[in-house]
């Protein structure tokens, strides 16, 4: 009876603090009131501890207050940040004036597209720059962009991307391969088409040249060759001494061009470089031989040093093509391949021929 009223007293908020039989107080009926409600308190604490074990079972990071807990967390938001964040990964052939010029407009386009860019230099090496798109490949780069050392070597190296699934995009530099994406760069025939014919009007159809070629089998070197060869058809009174690699390298040039100098004494009526470094470097053999007013010397790129050299009338022509926007563009292009967007195949960049009377506007370029 007591525990009855005692129970049914908890349960209606102990309106009462004692319960009364008769006139008198009942010691033991509120001993047994109070132990009840004692153990309703324990089984109320019992349920809240099981429920946070419970609680604590299905979430691992409740109650986990650690340091480490605290990495984690903000690493997987850091990873969940990074797959958002398109992954493009490049390499170049090696880093002429040119060649950084393109890599200022990689980084400038992939951090206004919010893209991760990796950037490699392959020291004019065809095996180092293999490897290094292998790694990219193995890395799961989304795309890849490659200024070729070889346009032939790398053939095999853009079919495994292919299969990865990871678009490769050409850049300044063709590479033989049906499975390259896309490629951005220079219509390099119309290069030496210009080159050579600022030569050929300068020596009004009749004279003897020698021609600095780029590395042997780079599409720079193969097409600007031939539309040098498409001029030259045209004036079969300007005869080659000598064609001849200097690797793109001023030093190179220097060098070889002392050698021809010698081997060909009054004899060279102007020279031909397949771009603005090898130029430079037969300038300054020209000069030490007090040569240079006499013999006019054309290059290709329009480089800050070659268009200052032509300001100052030294360096007679170049010819402009564009590096940031090359770069740019095969970074949009490679973004587009990655959204499977369409893209043309071949995205030339048309050339312009660089003399005294326009090289302000290119020398802009670097101000």
């Amino acid at each position: 009876m007591i525990v009855k009223t005692g129970t049914t007293g908890v349960h209606s908020g102990i309106g009462k603090k004692r319960v009364t039989v008769g006139k008198n107080k009942k010691r033991g009926g509120n001993e047994m009131f109070v132990s009840a409600k004692r153990k309703i308190s324990i089984l109320f604490s019992l349920f809240a501890v099981f429920a946070m074990l419970v609680a604590g079972c299905s979430n691992p990071s409740v109650g986990n207050t650690s340091s480490d807990s605290g990495q984690t967390e903000a690493g997987s938001g850091g990873s969940a940040e990074k797959k958002d964040k398109l992954k493009i990964g490049a390499t170049v052939y090696y880093m002429t004036e040119f060649i950084t010029l393109a890599t200022e407009g990689l980084k400038k386009e992939a951090e206004e597209q919010n893209v991760e860019l990796t950037v490699l230099d392959a020291n004019n090496d065809v095996a180092k720059q293999i490897s290094q798109i292998e790694n990219l490949i193995s890395q799961k780069v989304d795309a890849i962009i490659v200024a070729a050392v070889d346009s032939d070597a790398l053939a095999p190296a853009v079919q495994k991307a292919k299969e990865a699934g990871i678009p490769l995009i050409g850049l300044n530099m063709i590479i033989n391969s049906p499975d390259v994406t896309a490629y951005s760069g220079p219509n390099d025939v119309e290069a030496g088409e210009l080159e050579m014919q600022y030569v050929a009007d300068k020596l009004s159809g009749k004279g003897n040249i020698v021609i600095l070629e780029g590395p042997i089998g780079t599409s720079a070197q193969l097409q600007r060759r031939e539309g040098i060869h498409n001029v030259l058809d045209k004036n079969p009174e300007i005869k080659v001494l000598a064609e001849q690699t200097a690797n793109w390298s001023r030093a190179e040039a220097l060098t070889l061009m002392e050698n021809w100098l010698q081997s060909f004494d009054g004899q060279i009526d102007a020279v031909v470089a397949q771009n603005d470094e090898m130029a430079l470097g037969a300038i300054q053999a020209l000069e030490s031989k007090g040569l240079k007013d006499k013999i006019p010397v054309v290059g290709v790129d329009a480089i800050k040093d070659a268009c200052e050299s032509i300001k100052n009338g030294v360096q007679d022509a170049t010819v402009f093509q564009d590096a940031e926007k090359e770069a740019r563009q095969s970074v949009q292009l490679a973004i587009k391949a990655i959204k499977g967007e369409p893209i043309e195949k071949d995205n030339l960049i048309k050339m312009e021929l660089v003399t005294k009377e326009n090289v302000d506007k290119y020398l802009s370029i670097y101000q």
